[in-house]
């Protein structure tokens, strides 16, 4: 989605004079302001700027085994090792901007009646702040279970008197939603280039797939799946042939693949950057990020995950003919990465200084055999600047979107077709007692995209294809923040959670709790449970 501006803040309050119902004619009133139909959009473009963060996308990651929080400090490393309280930031804040997010929507739709605007944009725009509503009470369903449930925004004596609404009865609304505004929204064939991003009949039907999955609702999800993968009534998706530019063009992103995305903002490339998120302090090697600070080091334990492409387990340091996935996500000793042409570098580049590739050495002993060993800080060195594990995390840059200061417009990828295709293939594998061959196809599509062998038909049982559908899970997603929500899922995270990280050299650095009583769920937030 192109936009051009997002407003913050809308003025919406009511404004008279003592003893008269007379409006002003100089500003907007609650009467006026949902007459004029930009107005609307901006209502509608921030009900998209709240609905996801990057933030959460990313930080996501730090609660699964997959990445170590390299700063102490964050939220999630409370989390992940057992050492939060009701009163850590992230159980709030996620509370808080998803009931931000329902205020918003929830304004806007409460003053449908008002709105004197096209009628074609305004049933469009209704069903996408309906999906967005949906989107956001599974977010919190997923995380909170019972919680507050509205429909229109409460008056000031029912907010005082707030309870909690079983999840199920807010996961029947969620599915309904879904479903209505799947009939509504276009097809993602029938949007025009300056109106990608914006949410379509395949995301609502992608997103019911999902909140159906989270529930062990197997053969809904199943039937939700089958809506894109067997049919083109709610859009045409196919897989981005190359795994790696799919995550580093900024096209594939409105490619067939792509299905829902958080979108970001430019007036004019990486010289007028509006709306970004920041990678080089959490993704690229510091060198580049000019000793910038690490949130994220990949864990030896999902690197371990990546097999060798003839289908082995990897036990090579070299990390030569590994699943394709790998080199597309992980930054690793001696591997290379693109220096941004925005920022002005003395690094030694593969085109001259500053230019063309860097090569990255995250072992100490490699990197101070270098030439230009002044100008890199990317192997470790005891503190939480720098990677504790040796590797750093590369998917989604794209240094032709960077600017000076690490900011980049590029899009993430929330729902993407591989995500329909697992999902597919963990649902009906569960469904029927022995693997259908549809199951194999969704599979061996996804592990084709990369290179790696694919399965003959009937050559598993259903609990070693369970097996192969988390362990292709958790590689084709890495980096994407949905493990941490797939191990709690499937019950098994007090089992990978609780554990030792190590560092590169094979020496202790943390240690993950999970507690199965505590942990599947978390706690209303302190601050929440004072005002009531």
């Amino acid at each position: 989605m192109k936009i051009k501006n997002i407003l913050a803040i809308l003025s919406l309050g009511m404004v008279s004079c003592v003893g008269l119902e007379q409006y002003p004619t100089t500003s907007y009133t609650d009467e006026t302001f949902w007459t004029i139909e930009d107005n609307v959009r901006t209502a509608l473009y921030l009900g998209y700027n709240q609905c996801w963060h990057q933030d959460y996308y990313f930080a996501n990651n730090l609660l699964s085994d997959d990445v170590y929080g390299s700063r102490h400090s964050t939220n999630e490393t409370s989390i992940v090792t057992g050492m939060a309280n009701t009163s850590n930031g992230r159980f709030s804040d996620e509370w808080d901007k998803c009931y931000q997010e329902l205020r918003t929507i929830h304004t806007a739709l409460d003053a449908q009646d008002r709105m004197n605007i096209d009628e074609t944009f305004k049933t469009r725009m209704l069903a996408e702040l309906r999906l967005m509503r949906a989107f956001t009470y599974l977010r919190l369903v997923t995380w909170f279970g019972d919680v507050p449930f509205f429909t229109t925004n409460p008056t000031l004596p029912e907010s005082r008197v707030v309870k909690v609404t079983p999840a199920a009865t807010i996961k029947e609304f969620i599915h309904s939603e879904l479903a209505e505004v799947a009939e509504i929204l276009p097809k993602n064939t029938d949007i025009p280039e300056s109106e990608n991003g914006r949410y379509t009949r395949g995301t609502a039907v992608a997103l019911n797939a999902r909140a159906y999955l989270y529930d062990n609702d197997f053969e809904n999800c199943a039937i939700w799946c089958d809506k894109l993968i067997n049919s083109t009534e709610y859009g045409t998706y196919a897989l981005e042939q190359d795994y790696k530019k799919l995550f580093h063009d900024q096209s594939c992103c409105y490619g067939p693949e792509s299905i829902m995305t958080i979108e970001f903002a430019t007036l004019g490339g990486i010289d007028n950057i509006v709306r970004s998120w920041n990678n080089f302090n959490a993704f690229v090697p510091q060198s580049i990020g000019n000793k910038g600070v690490t949130t994220q080091s990949p864990t030896q334990e999902l690197v371990d995950t990546y097999r060798k492409l003839d289908g082995s387990v990897a036990d090579d340091t070299d990390y030569e003919k590994r699943d394709k996935r790998f080199e597309a996500t992980i930054a690793y000793n001696n591997c290379t990465v693109d220096i941004p042409e925005a920022k002005t570098l003395s690094l030694a580049g593969s085109e001259g200084t500053g230019k063309g590739t860097y090569q990255v050495f995250t072992k100490a002993s490699d990197e101070s055999q270098t030439s230009d060993k002044q100008h890199r800080f990317d192997s470790y060195n005891g503190t939480q600047d720098r990677t504790a594990t040796g590797y750093y995390t590369l998917k989604n840059y794209n240094a032709d979107m960077v600017d000076s200061k690490g900011n980049t417009y590029k899009s993430l990828m929330e729902i993407r077709y591989a995500d329909v295709l697992l999902m597919f293939a963990e649902a009906q594998n569960e469904v029927d007692a022995t693997p259908s061959d549809a199951v194999y196809d969704a599979v061996n599509r996804v592990r084709g995209r990369v290179g790696m062998p694919t399965y003959a038909y009937g050559s598993k049982s259903q609990s070693e294809m369970r097996e192969i559908i988390r362990h292709e899970r958790r590689v084709e997603f890495a980096g994407e923040g949905l493990y941490y929500n797939d191990i709690r899922r499937w019950m098994t995270a007090e089992l990978v959670m609780n554990a030792v990280i190590q560092d590169y050299a094979g020496t202790d650095i943390a240690v993950r709790a999970f507690d199965p009583d505590r942990d599947y769920w978390w706690p209303v937030p302190a601050d929440q449970i004072l005002l009531n």
